[in-house]
Formats: C-alpha cells, structure tokens, sequence
C-alpha cells in the first residue's frame, strides 16, 4: 500500500472503532462499567473522536493543493475509495512532502500500528477473504450503513486496560501533531521549492537561439545556382523529455540538445540526412538570462579524442568518427558538400564554430534505425485526412503514435517559436514525415520534420534571423496552433472533417479568431472525452492566446508553458506506455 492509500484507511478506519466503542460503552453492565473503568471509557471515546477531527483536518490542508475541490470532497466522503488508491495521487503527496515524505510514511505507519493494537483488541467481524490487511478486512466487514452508522451484528466486546489505551492515545496525539508539523513546513517551503526548480525557459531559449543562428547559416550556404530546388527539413526533437513533472532525471538527459537532425534534397524527391553539431565547452552561469537569451559559444568545438580525417573531407572515414572541427574546411557551397557523400554516406556531419560558420563534412552513424535516402514525403495533414493504404486497409495513426507525436509537437513548438523554423500559424501541412519501406508502418513516424525552402527567405527578414511578419499581431498565436494540432492528435482527425466546412470555407483561409472559436467550441464540446493532459495543455494554450500582454519570449512565461502543457502531456504518455515518472 502507498502513503496516500493507508492514511485513507486509516481515516476510514477511526469512525469505525469509535462507534464500536460507543456500542460497547453503551451496553456495559452499571456496576461492571463502574468497577472496571470508573466512568473514563467516555473520555477516552471522546479523545479519540478529537484525534479524528485532528487527523482529518491535516489530511485536508496536505491534500488540498494536490486536488481538485471535488476530489478532495469524495476522498474525505469515502477514505477507502479508488481515488485513495491511484498511483498518481501517491506521487503528488511524495512530491508535495518531499524531504518529509519519509517522515509522514513512518508517522502514519506508526497510526497504522496504533489502530491494529486496538483492533486486536476489539472484537469485531472480519472479512474472511481479505488477508492484505486487518484493518481493512475488518471496514469491509462492517460497511457504514446510509445513514452514516455502524451496525454491529453482534455484541461489541472490547479487552483493553485503561493505562494501555490511555497510552496509545496519548502516542496518537503526539503523532497527529508531526503530521500536522509535516504539512506546516512543507508548505511554508513550497515556494522556495518552486525557485529551486530547473528553469526550463533558459533551456528552450538557448536552443532557440542556437535555432536562429543555424537557419541563418544554412541560408547563406545554399550558395549554388540550382538553390531554388534545395529543401532543408528540421527534425523535430523532444529535447527535454528526460524530465517528468520539472525533475531533471539524469545530468546527460540532455547531451544532445545542441545536436540538430536535417534532411537536405539536393535532387528532386532525393534527400540526404546531416547531423549539424553546436557544443559548449563552457558550463553556462546559472544567474537569471536576459530574454531573448543570446548563448554564448564555447571557443572551437569539443569533440571526443578520436583520429581525424584529413581535411577538408575524407569519404573513406568510418560512420562515427568525429573529426576536430579546427581540421574541418568552412562550407561555402553546401550543395557541393553533399555531393560528395551523397551516394555512399546514409548521414552527414557538420559543426557550426564560435564565428557562426558551417564546418565539414565528415561521415556519421544514422541516429535512427532508416537513413532518409530517397523517400518522398508526407504530410500530418495526409495521415489525418488520407493515410497510406497497407493490405488494402489504411494506415491511421495509433493512439500511441499520436500521443507521441502530440509530445513532439509540443516540444518543438516552445523550443522553436519565434525562429524561422516554426511559422507563428504553423499547422499540419508544414510537419512532414518520411515513406519507408516497412510493409506495416510505411511512414516514419518517430522523426517528423518541419520543412523549410530557404531560396524563398534567402533575401527576406528571415535571413537576418527576424521572427516572420505576422499577419495577425498576437505574440502567442503559435500556441493557438498548437491547440488545435493537439485536438487533431487525440481525436484523430482534422479540424476541418471535425466542423464539416463551416469555418474552413473552399479556398478561403481561416483567421486566427475563426481557428479560436472553433478549438474552444471544438474543447468544451468534447471536455468529458479529453484526457486530462490534453484538456489541461490545449485549455493553456487557449488562455495563453487570449492573453496578449504575455509572450513566449518572457522566461516566466515560457517557463509556465512547459508547466502547464509540455510536462502534462510528457507524464500521460509515460504512463500511457507503462513507464515510470519519478
């Protein structure tokens, strides 16, 4: 049983044992009662009626900053309830106690002891076919009728001297009163255990910024006259998903965030994967960033001790081997770079140095099981609306796959917002995903990219690193796309099948507004059907839109949209596949 599950029993359990207790003082011979306890059996009824009161009040101020007001209402209702018993209510009271957790586990271990003392004592049915525990053997015994008593089939009997009651319950005082300490203090931490979290916001806003420069750089290296027909896509990356509920699990957790994944076409319907590393030697200082964060990179580039090839290129190096970027000849025409690898190399590096130019080009082991090669492309759109067909059947996305891809998209959003990359009314036509030649899944679905023609922004704003002109001026509208990506992930379907054409006329684009009352109709239509990770990120995203003082680029607020929609999601689809959050 977890914490939260025996403090319900126990809270269950104490109404119990002070009715029976009642039942029996009541059906005490006079003279017996008179002899053997001298009229204090009242008293001790009475003192442990208060340690109810007691108990209880502490499990409401503990509880309630973890709960809804209706959760808390039926857990105090009903302490042996399901809601007691969820594995994610016990990880709320270990996250809310935290250094006291194991503190308040021995205390209400020490009740649990206490409330068997008196249960040996008292002889009360007990369920014959329940041996997990004894005390709730005996509540399931002697279920509380409707009008909130017990009734006791048999003559309550009771064989307990009154020093040895009179001690427990002084030990049960002393307990409720740690338990109460507990609960004191650990909310009087709180806000210093919210300070000491790990700032997520300087994290995303440095690989936004690292986003920026290697759009920039990737503009100016498309050099060749036959750039028009060039195409570099962005693989999205979770980036931050070695953390659950703002725990940074591990320190290597995010190694490669400076890594980035593309996948350039250099021919028509041919595409060449390419690993572009950006690494700090330096650890950056911890004091708060000035936003935009501008990172400061390391001088030169770390690598692994491994042999370098010669420079400026070396086809014949095996996958793997990570050349020093000083070796490495600075790219000034990025298509004839791939050229040279493009038959015999399934993925490429690159490395970006201090001055912002772009290194290579050395031969890398794929990151993923299927190298791009030559597939042609589909868009999010396509599987929504018309998935490849597979044995004659189509090949819809699984629930699986679209909670994953929704934690994905997520992630990209609030680590490439405001850069090129991510358009502020981006949506499922620009995601694009992979054929493969798998006969059951013929999508890659575990690496979708954002596509980007960078003959088009070659001499736009862009190419200075400017955020694109916004045809509607709300900084947060990315988020509003961000919605209704995650209402067509967990439903499954477009938002334009979902309202039939209504607000998507034929050939007409839809304005910001539209596309937000169609995602909060769309939301409260289907709010007892949403997840609550979905309900609570797109509510967010919604909210964060009708907000136009706040803005992704605030730290604060950045940091409450990976709180309040990221990290939602991340922990559902943990527990979706089976896999622990903690």
């Amino acid at each position: 049983m977890s914490g939260a599950e025996v403090a319900g029993l126990l809270l269950a359990v104490m109404p119990l044992f002070i009715s029976a207790l009642e039942d029996y003082n009541d059906g005490l011979d006079p003279v017996k009662a008179f002899l053997r306890w001298e009229r204090e059996l009242p008293q001790f009824i009475r003192k442990l009626r208060n340690q109810h009161v007691h108990y209880e009040q502490t499990l409401r101020l503990l509880l309630a900053p973890i709960t809804t007001e209706f959760d808390l209402a039926e857990m105090i209702a009903d302490p042996n309830g399901e809601l007691w018993k969820e594995e994610s209510m016990a990880e709320k009271l270990q996250e809310k106690l935290a250094e006291s957790y194991k503190a308040y586990q021995s205390t209400i271990q020490d009740i649990e002891r206490i409330m068997k003392k008196i249960a040996s004592k008292l002889d009360l049915e007990r369920a014959s076919n329940l041996t997990r525990n004894e005390l709730e053997a005996m509540l399931i015994a002697n279920p509380r009728q409707a009008n909130q008593k017990y009734e006791f089939r048999k003559r309550v009997r009771f064989g307990m001297n009154k020093k040895h009651i009179k001690g427990l319950l002084e030990e049960l005082d002393e307990c409720n009163k740690e338990l109460e300490r507990f609960t004191d203090r650990s909310e009087k931490l709180e806000p210093f255990r919210k300070a000491s979290k790990p700032s997520f916001a300087k994290h995303l806003q440095k690989i936004q910024s690292y986003a920026k420069n290697l759009h920039q750089v990737l503009v100016q290296s498309w050099s060749c006259s036959c750039r028009s027909s060039h195409c570099t896509n962005l693989q999205l990356e979770r980036r931050i998903s070695g953390v659950a509920s703002g725990i940074v699990k591990k320190k290597g957790d995010m190694s490669r965030d400076f890594c980035f994944t593309v996948a350039f076409s250099s021919d028509p319907g041919t595409w060449q994967e390419a690993e572009i590393q950006i690494h700090e030697k330096e650890i950056v200082d911890s004091s708060p960033a000035p936003s935009p964060y501008k990172p400061k990179l390391s001088k030169g580039v770390s690598w692994s001790s491994m042999v370098n090839p010669p420079p400026p290129y070396s086809e014949d190096a095996e996958p793997g081997s990570v050349p020093d970027a000083k070796t490495l000849q600075e790219i000034d025409d990025l298509c004839s770079a791939i050229q040279k690898f493009q038959i015999s190399v399934p993925c490429i590096g690159f490395s970006l140095d201090d001055k912002g130019k772009l290194r290579g080009a050395y031969p890398v082991t794929p990151r993923k099981e299927k190298a791009v090669g030559g597939q042609e492309l589909i868009t999010l759109e396509e599987l929504l609306t018309h998935p490849p067909v597979v044995n004659g059947r189509p090949a819809r996305l699984t629930k699986r796959e679209r909670y994953s891809l929704a934690v994905t998209l997520a992630s990209s959003t609030l680590q490439l917002n405001a850069t090129p990359w991510f358009d502020d009314q981006w949506s499922k036509k620009d995601i694009v995903f992979h054929r493969i030649s798998d006969g059951n899944r013929p999508v890659d679905i575990e690496h979708p990219y954002v596509t980007q023609n960078f003959h088009e922004a070659q001499n736009g704003v862009v190419a200075q690193g400017k955020p694109p002109n916004r045809a509607f001026h709300n900084k947060n509208t990315i988020l509003l796309a961000l919605a209704v990506a995650l209402l067509e992930l967990y439903f499954g379907v477009s938002a334009e099948k979902y309202q039939e054409g209504e607000l998507f006329p034929a050939g007409g684009q839809s304005n910001p507004w539209t596309i937000c009352a169609m995602a909060y109709e769309w939301t409260e239509v289907e709010r007892e059907n949403l997840s609550a990770a979905f309900l609570a990120a797109v509510t967010h995203c919604l909210r964060c839109f009708g907000d136009p003082g706040s803005s992704l680029q605030d730290p604060v607020f950045l940091q409450a949209a990976v709180e309040g929609i990221l990290l939602p999601l991340q922990d559902e689809l943990a527990q979706f596949l089976g896999k622990n959050t903690s």
